[in-house]
């Protein structure tokens, strides 16, 4: 019988996923943009926006929200059986949405928040809970290559941007 090394086999696996800090590279490469925590907790309403990255679509009454990781919330306005963009709904660290009797329910980072629907143009926090996930922010870029390595003295994690002729010396 031949033995298997699953520590071996577990590093192996891990080392293709996590973030390495490698020789310096001077290139365009995505750089962290940071906030504090005071800031990153700010939900509000804003005006439609150009979606980046997709992520989970949920409908309700005459909207439809699709949710952008880490981002916020899209909302679309059903006319004439067309999804029309209507409003953005800035909320750091969104990963899940749920509606239920006129509030939305998603995170913030770790924190669960309930939000009122009843007036898009001002959108309030009903309610948070603090920590109510185990959910870590997340620290890497939206695509695989060189990064700038996070700095958490700087704050809080809320976007990446890619810049030209940046040094860089984390990889993932």
């Amino acid at each position: 019988m031949k033995k298997v090394y699953y520590p071996a086999l577990i590093a192996l696996m891990l080392g293709g996923i996590s973030c390495d800090r490698m020789a310096p590279k001077r290139d365009a490469v995505w750089v962290p943009t940071y906030q504090s925590k005071a800031e990153a907790t700010v939900i509000k309403a804003l005006p439609a926006k150009a979606l980046i990255t997709a992520g989970k679509i949920y409908a309700w009454g005459n909207y439809v929200f699709q949710l952008e990781p880490n981002a916020g919330i899209h909302v679309y306005q059903m006319e004439n059986k067309t999804p029309q963009p209507y409003k953005f709904i800035q909320v750091y660290g969104a990963q899940e949405i749920s509606i239920k009797d006129g509030n939305l329910y998603t995170n913030n980072y770790s924190d669960m928040v309930s939000l009122d629907l009843s007036n898009f143009d001002q959108i309030t926090v009903k309610a948070r809970i603090p920590k109510a996930f185990s959910i870590g922010q997340d620290n890497l870029p939206p695509e695989r290559g060189y990064f700038q390595c996070v700095d958490t003295t700087k704050g809080i994690v809320t976007g990446w941007k890619k810049e030209s002729n940046i040094e860089a010396t984390c990889k993932y």
